[in-house]
């Protein structure tokens, strides 16, 4: 009997579903396997499986979430991040063994819908019992033949299995790290049982550390011991006055004896178990810049731990989206009330739960940004925010050395405030790794690749992005952004003015497509872009705001600047004043403005205040707008950049001179488009598997 196609929160039974045919792969839900048209084979994980079932009978039909939590997991109570991240990795066979076959459409706060690509047929999978069906869970010997997608599964992440079944492994390529005994000054009993719990404390954190194995210590007379071993953790305690305890801990390379990290953390005596936990979270995340990143997951399972302290987590990180999206369409009190709320669920779920990664990762999200009303009243400034969330991620990895989000985090905070770029580019291949479905990570990878110039493959990781999600206007943006950097203005612009017909009073977009086209000194453009706002007739106040300010700057363009600068000038008292004191502005960081006005400061012809501004931007390590950084696609007046005040800005750091040298590479290498001597635009160039991804992702995009 065939399964009715409208009975949509019918359970899913994978060993009573019959083989069926979606779009040009073959579907076994008993053994969870896809097989292409070649005989490509591909097991996914039973959840997924199930969903992908509960989709294909719908036949085209929207499915609820509600309607897929009782069909896929049995109605029990999960989590929204549990069905979005199995979508997500449905997105990414669509991309992948099934490309062509099928699409997966979101539709925001309704539900699902898979459909069969034009063209292509699909059979309705039956509930027929199969013959010698087989369980639904297949032998781990196959798994670990075939290996199988990472999913996340009501709040317990089950990491993809691959070749090897846990970690260590015989033959393995684990690094090999010896503990030593913490040396302790004098004979203090009180002190010799911290250093014995430090060093057990710390053993028992990086157990959990793939890509590691523990041993040791070696004795003194035991050298040869340690001549396998790759790192070697030294350390002491010692008291500090009458109360004071100072830990402190090294990470030595064995094979050279380099010291390649050092730390030291001074606390009361009574505070001897936070001393261990930060000072253990720091050492976690240098080996972890320092391990080889995998080819496939660590096979591991992260408990979600206190059920409460998870739900409360994940209502917070889902407010934090709402946060973002309200910053983005200008509307600061709704965000900041929504931020407040975010707190609260945050720290509630961290007094259940003080160490559960999700609640660690909202709280330093929430610091780092500066959302809420009470971190904003702190006016603390970006260095200290990011000072602030640091150690909270670095406590969220101590929890789960191989947790993506934190990762993901900590190496944004690397990209954006410490200019670190490969250590950054580690961590981000790490958290990809660990979780190929985190949208954030392939989002903020993107950003960190064409900041270096390698915009080619971060147009690659942007293309996985929109497989992923396309829900936030922050990554919506994305491929836009790069396509503009790579030279491709008019499918740029395509998809600027897509998302402005989605959200046409979003201050964010209204000003981005501005400042676009003032940083490139595009009168024709500016012009068609006042053009086309006045004949959308829109009224609302962002959209007069855009072309009173689009006018004055093309009066600008024309030698006429009085109007443009009574704006600028008005704006940058308020900012100097602390008028503009919110940490973010209309979905950007305060810093980042003052590259804005540098661009707009340009355009007037004022380059003494725009080479001030700057270099305040650079200051703060702010490199917003990365087309107007040297060799991009949007560059600052050739008069302003003989100046040698202008070019003095990209050599007085080192991490920066180092960024713009790899920018000059990447030009040669036409990863990049770069402005050329006689004012043309070069494009980079794009591989044909990426060409052919970005027409199958946007028909009809202007790309060649």
């Amino acid at each position: 009997m065939v399964m009715n196609p409208n009975a949509n929160s019918d359970a899913v039974v994978l060993a009573r579903t019959a083989p069926f045919r979606l779009g040009m792969v073959q579907v076994d839900p008993a053994n969870c396997l896809i097989r292409d048209s070649a005989g490509q084979e591909q097991v996914i994980e039973p959840r997924m499986m199930q969903v992908l079932v509960a989709l294909a009978r719908a036949k085209g039909v929207i499915v609820t979430r509600d309607e897929l939590i009782a069909s896929c997991w049995a109605g029990r109570i999960v989590s929204n991040d549990a069905v979005s991240r199995v979508i997500s990795h449905l997105r990414l066979l669509a991309g992948g063994i099934a490309a062509g076959s099928f699409q997966m459409e979101t539709l925001p706060r309704i539900g699902y819908r898979l459909t069969v690509q034009e063209g292509e047929g699909a059979e309705a999978p039956s509930t027929d019992i199969v013959p010698d069906a087989v369980p639904a869970s297949l032998p781990m010997a196959e798994v670990s033949r075939r290996g199988v997608i990472a999913i996340a599964t009501g709040g317990v992440v089950l990491l993809a299995v691959g070749a090897r079944i846990g970690w260590p492994s015989a033959g393995s390529t684990d690094r090999l790290l010896i503990i030593n005994p913490l040396a302790i000054e004098g004979r203090d009993h009180a002190l010799e049982v911290i250093g014995r719990t430090t060093s057990d404390a710390l053993r028992s954190d990086l157990a959990h550390v793939p890509g590691l194995r523990l041993s040791g210590p070696a004795g003194k007379d035991e050298k040869d011991r340690t001549g396998g071993a790759d790192y070697r953790v030294d350390g002491s305690v010692a008291r500090i006055g009458q109360d004071g305890l100072r830990l402190s801990l090294t990470l030595t390379d064995a094979g050279s004896d380099q010291q390649l990290w050092s730390g030291s953390i001074d606390a009361a005596m009574a505070g001897i178990s936070d001393l261990q936990r930060d000072l253990s979270a720091a050492l976690i995340e240098q080996l972890v810049l320092r391990l080889p990143v995998a080819s496939t997951p660590p096979t591991s399972v992260a408990m979600r731990g206190d059920p409460e302290a998870y739900r409360l987590s994940e209502a917070a990180r889902l407010l934090c989206d709402d946060v973002r999206d309200l910053f983005l369409a200008g509307q600061q009190d709704a965000a900041q009330d929504s931020a407040d709320r975010a707190v609260a669920l945050a720290e509630q779920s961290l007094a259940l739960a003080p160490e559960n990664p999700g609640g660690l990762i909202v709280m330093a999200d929430l610091t780092r940004n500066g959302w809420s009303h009470a971190i904003t009243a702190r006016k603390l400034t970006t260095q200290q925010r990011v000072d602030q969330a640091l150690p909270l991620l670095r406590r969220a990895l101590r929890t789960d050395p191989a947790n993506a989000g934190a990762m993901v985090r900590i190496a944004d905070l690397y990209r954006r405030f410490s200019w670190r770029w490969d250590d950054a580019a580690t961590l981000f291949r790490h958290a990809i790794v660990n979780d190929p479905a985190n949208a954030d990570a392939h989002w903020a990878y993107s950003h960190l690749l064409a900041t270096l110039g390698d915009v080619v493959a971060g147009l690659d990781h942007g293309l996985t992005l929109k497989q992923l999600t396309d829900t936030h206007l922050w990554h919506r943006i994305t491929l836009p952004r790069l396509l503009f950097m790579a030279g491709y203005e008019g499918a740029a612009m395509k998809l600027y003015y897509q998302e402005l017909g989605n959200r046409p009073n979003s201050y964010f977009l209204l000003y981005e497509i501005y400042y676009l086209l003032v940083a490139q000194g595009n009168r024709t453009g500016l012009q068609a872009y006042v053009d086309r706002l006045e004949k959308g007739g829109q009224t609302d106040a962002a959209t007069a705001w855009t072309i009173g300010r689009c006018r004055a700057a093309l009066a600008a363009m024309a030698g006429r600047p009085e109007a443009l600068l009574v704006i600028l000038d008005a704006e940058l008292a308020r900012y100097d004043a602390g008028g503009l004191a919110l940490a973010t502005i209309g979905g950007r960081a305060r810093d980042d403005l003052t590259f804005i006005l540098a661009i707009e400061y340009a355009c007037a012809g004022q380059y003494d205040r725009a080479i001030d501004l700057l270099g305040r931007a650079l200051q703060a390590m702010s490199v917003y707008w990365l087309p107007s950084l040297p060799y991009g696609s949007a560059p600052f007046p050739p008069a302003m950049q003989r100046d040698p005040r202008f070019q003095a800005l990209w050599k007085r750091d080192v991490r920066l001179a180092d960024a713009v040298a790899r920018r000059g590479r990447a030009a040669q290498a036409k990863q990049m488009s770069t402005a050329l001597p006689d004012s043309s635009m070069s494009k980079a160039l794009l591989p044909a598997p990426l060409l052919a991804r970005l027409h199958a992702a946007f028909p009809g995009l202007p790309i060649s």
